[in-house]
């Protein structure tokens, strides 16, 4: 495989991307390595090229803000294989600059300034934005260089990954086919045969349960167990502690009173005098001159805004209607247009307001739509400000917190004097158990830790979820031990009862479909009739669709069963399958998706050839304090 990438890029026609995997996570557990090592610390080598941890931190940190921006749990960051994987991620990530250099693919300048130009993250209404641009690389911590090195390194990239494409080739007609295959519909009847109705008929003796009890003493062994006592420090714990006036509130409402309007609309109407990036300073201070006289005119005798906006308007569509607009709401306009109309009085005309078309003056022309009054937000905006007062006092004092358990690590009598906070006890637990007790792998490892155990120290404190920490110490511990036949005699009676149950539900659903593809059984009453696809499945479970699909459709109809974990078995027959009636664009979409997961796993053998072929080392005791 590495030579045929090789052979392609000799010759040329490559013009790749190997995606450069960024990955962005949140750090924890590992700032004391970190302040102790430093944060060149070693993390990866690949050949002579080092990663280091603060390469490491920098993803996790991205990743982190992009699972807050969607809303989704943080745990997964915690997770030893995802830490595991950024490394990985940033190792591949190396092993294709590695190749650029070596294939000695380079970008232009015009190049470069032609895809910036054309990226949309720096564009706002279409159009690039230096002050978008300037954000970006401030918000990411950058310099202009430093950004567009990166970016020219993700272009030169870029350029192998067409190589790899134009590795991937399928016959258009096997592609038809194969599209047929997805997309075709199966039409079937059902009918389910219930776990529940065999249960009550199984009967499970003593002599039983006491059989299998000694033919499985190895499944009876209960596993290590800990009770903990533990505290919480989270934002929820501060909020009945922290009050706000009425004044407050009102002030608050005011400044963000834009998050609580309503479908508000506005009509609006403007005078435009174009001014763009490419003109002089001094033509654009002719414009702005111009505009500022006619703005003087208009404040003067407001009724000639439309005669001016007729005749002086640069915005030909709006200019033919005075001016007019009509209605929008907020986000259609640029953001310094929309500033000023919806800070307009009804009536009102504004200074001249300056955006990437130029100069305009605009006048409030009418308002609709719903306004939120203060009165029926005001609750919501109370609880607002009281989250946020309690969220500054928690990024306050999570470090203190953090802190205390650590050094005074025999008690959390500390911490609970200190932040008022309540001793919770757990019940028996196992390293499984603890891990869902607050769903955190983290969480489990650090309870579950001998030196915790031994010691019982209070852990360090943990982030389980964003703005909560958790410190447990362990009061008690048992070791794993087999357990008594009258202590598991239930759960054995169950299992047995179960498991004779569904087994004598899968022989009769067996049997059933036998005899209905051998004609010698009467079909049940069908309990439905669906037609199904694999996007569309009607409801059914997957392993029941996955059986429909299975199916073998040459002679029709046939009959099949599948027993489905959750409870049934069921019966299925296949009277008919449609695989003529595919559009064409189908066809197209699915040689788009079919390709891409082609060309996709060609890249990631061309990775794992790339890594074959270089000295690559995993810092395994950076890795260890990650986790």
């Amino acid at each position: 495989m590495l030579e045929t990438i090789r052979n392609g890029l000799e010759k040329k026609w490559a013009k790749v991307v190997l995606a450069i995997i960024v990955v962005p996570f949140a750090l924890f557990g590992i700032d004391s390595y970190l302040n102790s090592m430093g944060s060149n610390v070693t993390v990866a080598s690949v050949n002579n090229f080092e990663i280091t941890a603060q390469d490491f931190q920098r993803s996790m940190m991205v990743l982190q803000e992009r699972l807050d921006a969607e809303g989704q749990d943080r745990s997964i960051l915690q997770s030893p294989e995802f830490r595991k994987s950024v490394i990985d991620s940033l190792v591949d990530s190396q092993l294709i600059k590695s190749a650029v250099d070596k294939y000695n693919f380079r970008i232009s300048d015009d190049q470069l300034s032609t895809y910036i130009v054309g990226m949309p993250d720096f564009q706002e209404n279409g159009k690039f934005s230096q002050d978008r641009y300037d954000q970006i690389v401030q918000y990411n911590g950058l310099t202009p260089k430093k950004l567009e090195q990166q970016i020219r390194g993700d272009m030169a990239t870029q350029q192998i990954q067409g190589t790899l494409a134009n590795l991937t080739y399928f016959p258009k007609k096997n592609i038809e086919e194969i599209a047929k295959i997805a997309y075709q519909k199966r039409h079937v009847k059902l009918y389910d045969m219930l776990l529940l109705d065999y249960e009550d008929k199984i009967k499970v003796t003593d002599d039983e349960i006491k059989e299998f009890y000694e033919a499985n003493t190895d499944s009876f062994i209960r596993p290590d167990q800990v009770k903990i006592e533990f505290v919480v420090y989270s934002v929820a714990n501060i909020v009945p502690n922290v009050s706000v006036t009425d004044e407050e509130v009102k002030e608050f409402y005011e400044f963000n009173k834009q998050n609580y309007e309503g479908d508000e609309e506005r009509s609006a109407s403007h005078i435009l005098f174009m001014a763009d990036a490419s003109q002089s300073d001094e033509e654009v201070e002719k414009v702005r001159q111009k505009a500022s006289n006619v703005l003087k005119d208009i404040k003067k005798d407001p009724n000639k805004f439309e005669e001016y906006a007729k005749d002086l308007s640069q915005d030909p569509e709006s200019a033919k209607n005075g001016g007019s607009l009509g209605f929008f709401k907020r986000g259609v306009m640029v953001k310094e247009f929309e500033e000023s109309a919806f800070t307009l009085n009804k009536g009102e005309i504004s200074d001249l307001v300056r955006t990437d078309f130029g100069f305009h003056i605009i006048r409030l022309d009418d308002v609709k739509g719903d306004q939120v009054s203060f009165k029926d937000v005001k609750a919501q905006v109370k609880g607002e400000l009281l989250y946020g007062k309690a969220l500054e006092i928690y990024n306050t004092n999570a470090e203190d917190f953090s802190n205390i358990v650590y050094e005074q690590k025999e008690s959390l009598d500390p911490v609970v004097k200190k932040y008022n906070l309540d001793v919770q006890q757990s019940p028996w637990m196992s390293k499984a158990d603890a891990e869902n007790f607050f769903n955190n792998p983290v969480f489990s490892e650090a309870v579950f830790d001998q030196t915790i155990i031994d010691s019982k120290f209070n852990t360090p404190a943990i982030e389980v979820s964003p703005n909560n920490l958790v410190s447990a110490r362990v009061v008690d511990f048992r070791k794993s031990e087999a357990q008594a036949l009258d202590d598991v005699k239930d759960e054995v009676k169950s299992f047995l009862k179960k498991r004779n149950s569904q087994e004598n539900l899968i022989n009769d659903g067996n049997k059933l479909v036998e005899g209905l593809q051998d004609g010698s059984a009467k079909e049940p009453k069908w309990i439905d009739e669906l037609t199904i696809d694999r996007s569309d499945k009607q409801g059914l479970s997957d392993v029941i669709a996955e059986e429909i699909f299975k199916m073998n459709s040459s002679t029709l109809p046939i009959y099949s069963g599948i027993y489905d974990p959750k409870g049934e078995f069921m019966v299925i027959k296949l009277d008919k399958v449609d695989s003529e009636s595919i559009l064409e664009e189908d066809v197209e979409f699915f040689n788009e998706e079919f390709m891409a997961a082609i060309e996709k796993e060609i890249e990631k053998s061309y990775v794992e050839d790339l890594r074959a072929d270089s000295k690559v080392k995993i810092n395994s005791k950076f890795l260890q304090f990650a986790q």
